[in-house]
């Protein structure tokens, strides 16, 4: 176990690293909101498509990716029963109505790219990448319509449409595509030519750093001064690093899957509040500061519970 704890604490001090390099760049303005939003870009539209399709088609045979689909019933219904779970919590804790919505969406939803991505690529290596991808197929795909149509209803007046084209377009982005274009190669078992395979690996490997500097730099721009932990608050954080794992390694129980798909599930829904929902709850009208709150410090825990959860999951 001590074995476990301590190569787990130097998968988070990677991780730990790097984000405080970004951090500390953006502090002295070598990177600023509008480099996020670049590396953002790439990341979401460039490196992470064509590392999925890398890895995806060097990692699993056909047979070993037929074996795995079951596995996307567990972040499914773990995502779905936590959301479930928050709208009850949230009613009996009475969670300020005008953030209730939102409240149930960064309680049972997780940041499975940006620092998902990363903490399972320094926990497990690429090995578990599809399975990561797995998850994040669910929880971007529950996020872009239960989530997103919670946090619009916590606004009375606002009428817009949730399940919509633009909504689909949401869904199906790049990394999901990205995918969607592995898998596909994999079950006509078709290879990429060398060069193809390697350019997409390369650009790829840029994926992990790039992402850290984002949390780092979106850190150092919240602030850490204006935060109050109140109820509401411990909540989401039993949500997110209590509640969602705990319902995630239940399944596991009913739907058997390979012990590092289990792991690595159990990981991905123990991450950090989703970036997307301060965005989102900004363009809504919704608890924008509460949302940017919860990022910042569900990140900053996570690197902080990492170790003790990887040892946690060697002893279950």
């Amino acid at each position: 176990m001590l074995h476990t704890f301590i190569n787990a604490i130097q998968g988070v001090l990677v991780i730990l690293f790097v984000l405080m390099l970004g951090f500390f760049l953006a502090k002295y303005r070598w990177f600023d909101s509008k480099v996020s939003d670049l590396f953002a870009k790439v990341v979401v539209n460039v490196s992470l498509p064509l590392y999925m399709i890398a890895n995806l088609t060097s990692t699993f045979t056909k047979n070993e990716l037929e074996h795995s689909a079951r596995g996307l019933l567990i972040p499914f219904l773990s995502i779905l029963l936590s959301y479930s779970v928050a709208v009850i919590i949230a009613k009996l804790a009475n969670v300020k109505v005008h953030r209730r919505g939102l409240f149930a969406a960064i309680f049972s939803l997780s940041n499975s790219i940006f620092v998902g991505l990363p903490m399972s690529l320094a926990l497990f290596g690429d090995v578990a990448t599809p399975y990561t991808l797995l998850y994040y197929m669910a929880n971007t795909t529950i996020w872009w319509t239960l989530g997103v149509y919670g946090i619009i209803r916590d606004n009375k007046d606002e009428n817009q449409n949730v399940f919509s084209i633009d909504t689909l377009k949401r869904i199906f982005n790049p990394p999901l595509i990205g995918f969607l274009i592995g898998v596909i190669l994999v079950l006509l078992q078709i290879k990429l030519p060398k060069f193809i395979f390697d350019s997409f690996k390369m650009v790829g490997g840029l994926t992990t750093p790039l992402s850290i500097f984002c949390i780092g730099i979106t850190m150092y721009e919240m602030g850490f001064k204006n935060f109050k932990l109140d109820k509401d608050s411990l909540l989401v954080f039993a949500g997110r690093f209590l509640v969602t794992p705990f319902i995630t390694w239940i399944l596991s129980h009913f739907i058997p899957v390979p012990k590092l798909m289990r792991d690595v599930f159990i990981i991905m829904s123990a991450m950090p509040v989703m970036v997307n929902s301060a965005i989102i709850s900004r363009v809504y009208n919704g608890d924008y500061e509460f949302a940017t709150a919860m990022i910042t410090y569900s990140t900053v825990f996570s690197v902080v519970i990492m170790p003790f959860l990887m040892v946690l999951i060697k002893i279950i």
